[in-house]
């Protein structure tokens, strides 16, 4: 008879977005996930087989955490561009190897989470009057990827201040041009 799981899944792997935001996927190892869980490094290679599928099912899974992170930020707001910063204050990006294709694929998914999401709030927020309507949605969705990722890339090699404060005062420049005043 198996034993019972005392860790799931979803607990390692969100141990597995600790440890890479704090050590990055160089320096990850299936000892510093277990210390996390309480799970020796042997339990972890039974469940993924590797550290580079626990890598693999933790980025298969950044998608869904957009999406879940939109449902929630939606749930918690009236205005669509509250929503969008704080969606964009809560999801990561993992800093994985997008020259491997499997890697590539989960990473092409997850930018895919976050554009369709900030466009989605885009078209709310010029409905609602909070964006110009004359605003190229679709264009500024990708621009908000870029700026996202870009802060988040500026800020870890220079460390200005607080991360959400840093792309928070970058979403406000870029998205300055585009609010109606009321």
């Amino acid at each position: 008879m198996a034993r019972p799981r005392l860790v799931d899944d979803d607990a390692i792997l969100d141990a597995t977005r600790l440890v890479l935001a704090e050590v990055g996927p160089a320096k990850l190892t299936l000892a510093a996930v277990g210390a996390r869980v309480g799970l020796a490094p042997p339990t972890l290679m039974q469940r993924f087989g590797s550290k580079r599928g626990l890598l693999l099912a933790s980025a298969a899974r950044e998608p869904q955490l957009v999406l879940r992170a939109a449902a929630t930020a939606e749930e918690a707001n009236t205005s669509p561009l509250a929503t969008l910063y704080d969606v964009l204050s809560t999801v990561g990006l993992a800093q994985l190897d997008v020259s491997d294709p499997e890697f590539r694929e989960h990473a092409l998914a997850h930018s895919a989470a976050i554009v369709n999401s900030c466009a989605r709030f885009y078209r709310a927020a010029v409905a609602a009057g909070e964006l110009r309507a004359e605003t190229d949605v679709p264009a500024l969705a990708r621009h908000t990827l870029v700026c996202f990722i870009g802060a988040l890339q500026v800020w870890a090699v220079n460390g200005w201040g607080e991360p959400s404060i840093f792309l928070t005062e970058q979403l406000d420049l870029m998205l300055a041009p585009y609010l109606l005043r009321a």
